[in-house]
C-alpha cells in the first residue's frame, strides 16, 4: 500500500509537540490554572486517568486505517511510553494509559515521523472520523467510502470553524445500508448510494443528522436522501459551524447536536446548514478525492478455492472473501481489545509479509486485508504462533468494553472485570454457545463508550 500522510505538513506537527511542551511547562509553574491546562492537552488527545500522576493517550486513527509500518511505531511507543500495553476503542483509535506527562512531546514525535496524530482525538472538536473496516471490500457497498472518509477528517483537522466547539463532534461513513458503519448513533452519518440521471450513474451519500448514544440515546434523522460525493466535504464543514454557533454550551447534558435538533427541529436546522453553505466552496471536485485503496498483486483470478486451514471455525468466523476474487481480510480477535507491546509489533511484522493495509474495527480487533489466498493458511500459523488465532470474531464470545473503572476518571463499574468473567465462561462450561450471532457490549458509565446501546445484551455502570 503506497504510504500517503494522513495530516498537516510536519512543521505543523512540530509546532504543536514544541507547544505541548510549553503549555505543560506554564502549567507546572502556575502561570497557567489546571482547568487552562485541561481544555488544551484534551484538544491534543491527551486525557486525566482515575490514577493520580498519569494520562491516557489517544491515537487519532482516522476510519481506523494503518499500514504495517504505522502500527509498528505504535507498537515502539506503547514499549516505550505506554506500559506496555496498547487498547483498541469502539471509534478505531487506539488508548495508551499510565503515561507521563513530560513523555507526551516525545510520543507526538514520534506519532508524526509516522504520519499519526493525537490532534482532537479527544476534548470539544470533531473526533476520530469513522467508517466500516470492510469499505473497499465489502460484496455490497455502493462505493468504496476510504477516500471520503480521508479528506473529511483531513479539511475539519485544525479547521478555525470546528475550534472550541460546545462538545465533541462525531462523523461515521458506510458503503452500505448494513450496520458496520454505525451512522445512525453519529452526529453525522454518511451512506454511500448510487443514482441513475439520464442514463448515467452518480455517486454520492445519505446523511443522517443528530444521532448519538450516551445517556440521552437518540437515532439520526435524514438529512437528505442524496448529496453527490463532491459536495459532501462543504455540508459537512457547514454542519458543524451551525453546531459551533447555535449549539448548547452552558448545560453540557444538553451540548450536543442531538439536542440542538430536537430543539429546533430538522428543517429549521437545514435553513441553518444552507445559510453557512452560502459562505463555503459548493463543491470540492471529486479529482481531488484521489483513491488509497491499494491496488494489490498476488491474486489467484476469478474462481477462488477455499483457503486450507486446519481451524474451520477460524475459516468461518473470522475470514471474509473481498468482492476483489483471490483476496480475503482476516480479523484478528483482541481480547477486550488489548494488545501488548511486544505482540502489537510481531503482528506488524506479519501483517507486513501477508497484508496490504490494516483497520482496526469498532469492536476491538484489528482487520487484515488485501490478503492474497495462497497467504491466507501461512497467516493463521503466524497468528498462532502469537496467541491471536483464537476465532469467534464478531460472534457472542468477542465482546465490546470500555476500560471503565479500571482507569476512567468517570467509570462507575469495572466493565473490562465482567467481560473477563463472560469470557472465562465462554472458554469454558458455555463454549457451545460462543460462536451465536449475539453481541455482548459493556460500558462502565451511562455515556455508552462501550456502545452497550445497540447490542444485543447491553450492560453499564451506574
Amino acid at each position: 500500500m503506497p504510504e500517503h500522510k494522513h495530516w498537516a505538513p510536519d512543521e505543523a506537527a512540530r509546532r504543536e509537540t514544541a507547544e505541548f511542551s510549553g503549555r505543560t511547562r506554564d502549567m507546572i509553574l502556575g502561570d497557567i490554572s489546571n482547568d487552562q491546562f485541561r481544555q488544551f492537552r484534551l484538544e491534543r488527545g491527551v486525557y486525566g486517568q482515575r490514577q493520580a500522576g498519569v494520562q491516557m493517550v489517544r491515537i487519532k486513527i482516522p476510519y481506523g486505517g494503518l499500514t504495517p509500518r504505522q502500527l509498528k511505531r505504535i507498537a515502539e511507543i506503547t514499549a516505550r511510553f505506554g506500559h506496555g500495553i496498547a487498547h483498541l476503542t469502539t471509534r478505531q483509535d487506539i488508548q495508551l494509559h499510565y503515561v507521563n506527562l513530560k513523555d507526551i512531546p516525545a510520543i507526538m514525535t514520534l506519532l508524526a515521523e509516522a504520519d499519526i496524530t493525537t490532534r482532537e482525538a479527544c476534548g470539544n472538536t470533531v473526533r476520530n472520523v469513522t467508517a466500516c473496516p470492510f469499505a473497499g471490500l465489502c460484496r455490497d457497498e455502493a462505493f468504496d467510502v476510504t477516500p471520503h472518509a480521508h479528506r473529511t477528517a483531513a479539511h475539519l483537522m485544525r479547521n478555525p470553524s470546528t475550534a472550541g466547539m460546545g462538545r465533541k463532534f462525531k462523523i461515521s461513513f458506510s458503503g452500505c445500508d448494513s450496520r458496520c458503519g454505525l451512522i445512525a448513533i453519529h452526529d453525522i452519518g454518511l451512506q454511500a448510494v448510487l443514482r441513475s440521471v439520464n442514463g448515467a450513474t452518480e455517486r454520492g451519500f445519505k446523511v443522517l443528522v443528530g444521532g448519538g448514544l450516551g445517556a440521552a440515546p437518540k437515532a439520526a434523522q435524514v438529512y437528505a436522501e442524496f448529496v453527490p460525493e463532491d459536495e459532501l466535504i462543504p455540508l459537512c464543514e457547514a454542519i458543524t459551524r451551525v453546531f459551533f454557533l447555535h449549539g448548547e454550551r452552558d448545560r453540557r447534558m444538553k451540548a450536543r447536536m442531538k439536542f440542538l435538533i430536537e430543539d429546533i427541529g430538522v428543517e429549521a436546522f437545514r435553513e441553518l446548514v444552507q445559510t453557512e453553505l452560502s459562505a463555503l466552496p459548493r463543491r470540492i471536485p471529486v479529482a481531488a478525492l484521489d483513491s488509497i485503496t491499494p491496488v494489490a498483486s498476488g491474486g489467484n483470478g476469478s474462481n477462488p478455492t477455499p483457503p486450507s486451514v486446519p481451524d474451520q471455525r477460524w475459516l468461518d468466523t473470522n475470514v471474509y472473501s473481498q468482492r476483489q476474487a483471490g483476496y480475503h481480510a482476516v480479523t484478528v480477535r483482541l481480547i477486550l481489545g488489548d494488545i501488548s507491546a511486544t505482540t502489537l509489533a510481531e503482528l506488524a511484522d506479519l501483517a507486513a509479509h501477508h497484508a496490504t493495509d490494516i483497520r482496526v474495527t469498532p469492536e476491538q480487533n484489528f482487520l487484515l486485508r488485501w490478503i492474497p489466498e495462497a497467504h491466507v493458511a501461512p497467516l493463521y500459523e503466524g497468528l498462532k504462533t502469537l496467541g491471536l488465532s483464537e476465532s469467534g470474531a464478531g460472534r457472542l464470545a468477542d465482546i465490546t468494553a470500555c476500560p471503565g473503572a479500571d482507569t476512567c476518571n468517570l467509570g462507575i463499574t469495572s466493565s473490562k472485570g465482567l467481560a473477563r468473567q463472560f469470557t472465562s465462561g465462554f472458554e469454558g462450561t458455555l463454549r457451545r454457545f460462543a460462536d451465536a450471532d449475539i453481541k455482548i457490549k459493556i460500558s462502565g458509565c451511562p455515556n455508552s463508550c462501550g456502545q452497550h446501546h445497540i447490542a444485543d445484551i447491553g450492560f453499564y455502570g451506574c
